[in-house]
């Protein structure tokens, strides 16, 4: 009597599993892999509403309600989203407050490497940012200083946001343009980080 019991809730299990492929997904599928997405099927929705109605205690109707339901709850865990390590995670991962004292760090360690005057860099910095590398100004929509060296987003296109407000890319930048005869761009400050006025 109870294999008969058991065999009428496996196939209630499996009819349940069987009526939501036709009425709720409109198809009958094969288990498949997607990408990182697992699809369970209508092969493996009919087995998992037999087994479901099998092991649940209770009427047929609930042997048939548990394989109608079963196969989604089964789904969900099968595609709980593991952790990964993309961009934006590292993004995330990214030091994004710093102070006065590591910024002065940072530029010396760049501008050492790259053989730039540090006491020159960070006067620099100080005077076009007060070495805030979140520091904006708009000068216009159009033109708009960024970042620890102010770098203009008219004149240095090539430079996107996400760099220009980067300490360590706008050091680098600073150092760059330096050893190529470029130290005018931050004439407008000189009057503060001139050398002979430090």
């Amino acid at each position: 009597m109870i294999g008969e019991e058991l065999i009428i809730a496996a196939i209630c299990g499996t009819l349940g599993a069987f009526s939501k492929d036709i009425f709720v997904d409109n198809a009958i599928t094969l288990p498949k892999k997607n990408g990182e997405k697992l699809l369970l099927g209508s092969l493996g929705g009919l087995i998992i509403g037999a087994i479901v109605g099998t092991i649940l205690d209770g009427s047929p109707l609930n042997a048939f309600m548990a394989g109608f339901t079963g196969i989604a709850i089964l789904q969900s865990l099968v595609d709980k989203p593991t952790l990964k390590i993309n961009e934006q995670t590292k993004e995330i991962e990214k030091k994004t407050s710093y102070s006065k004292e590591e910024i002065k760090e940072l530029i010396k360690e760049i501008t050492e490497k790259n053989g730039i005057d540090t006491t020159l860099a960070i006067k620099v910095a100080e005077c076009e940012s007060a070495l805030n590398p979140k520091a904006k100004r708009e000068n216009s929509p159009e033109s708009i200083d960024r970042g620890l060296y102010q770098i203009n987003s008219k004149w240095h296109k090539e430079v996107t946001d996400d760099q220009a407000y980067d300490p360590k890319y706008a050091t680098e930048f600073f150092c760059k343009a330096v050893k190529e005869g470029n130290l005018s761009w931050w004439n407008a400050s000189k009057k503060c980080w001139n050398k002979e006025n430090t």
